[in-house]
């Protein structure tokens, strides 16, 4: 085992405390002078002076003098003349004149226009006769047959020839045992009027 004397560890202690004073000196020397040209150059920079120059002047169009345009005023117009506002004047309107009431003689009214003719009330009539029956409608002058039924074993005929009459005739039976009824309807005053001539 080695053994290191007290006066060696004595002098190394010595040395090392020297040489770290010697660093922190230097040290605190290098962070001044650093600050110190920070500071020197943050300095703001003197401004360059220089003549100033003289100003050319220009050479301007002369603008044309706008020309004065007259407007006629009227009582109405709300521009301001002479430095004062102009006061519209109202303006009186002609007052409507009805016209002068013809006078002479007044013309006739129109002749009144005849009412249509009342339509003829359609009156039936029904009658039975040995045969069969008959009904008929009479509208004024005309006759309209409406029923014409023989009974069982009869034959009706209709008979529409003549003007504002029917004849309707039943019959039965062969040639040698015929029956024959003859009926005819007419309009007398609208009413059906019927009549049965003999053969």
């Amino acid at each position: 085992m080695v053994v290191i004397p007290r006066s060696t560890i004595a002098m190394a202690a010595i040395w090392f405390v020297a040489v770290a004073g010697v660093s922190a000196t230097a040290w605190v020397a290098i962070d001044r002078a650093g600050r110190d040209l920070t500071s020197v150059s943050t300095l703001a920079p003197a401004p360059l002076i220089t003549p100033a120059q003289e100003a050319v002047p220009t050479k301007t169009r002369a603008k044309p003098k706008p020309t004065a345009t007259t407007k006629p005023t009227t009582a109405a117009d709300p521009s301001p003349t002479h430095g004062h506002p102009s006061i519209p004047v109202p303006v009186a309107l002609p007052t409507p004149v009805a016209p002068p009431a013809e006078t002479g003689t007044p013309r006739p009214a129109p002749p009144a226009q005849p009412s249509p003719p009342a339509q003829p009330t359609a009156q039936d009539q029904t009658v039975s006769v040995t045969g069969g029956l008959i009904s008929v409608r009479c509208t004024g002058e005309v006759i309209a047959l409406r029923v014409a039924q023989p009974d069982n074993q009869w034959r009706v005929m209709v008979d529409t020839s003549l003007p504002g009459q029917i004849s309707v005739t039943f019959t039965s039976g062969g040639e040698e045992n015929q029956q024959r009824t003859l009926v005819i309807a007419v309009c007398t005053n609208g009413t059906p009027v019927f009549s049965s001539p003999r053969h």
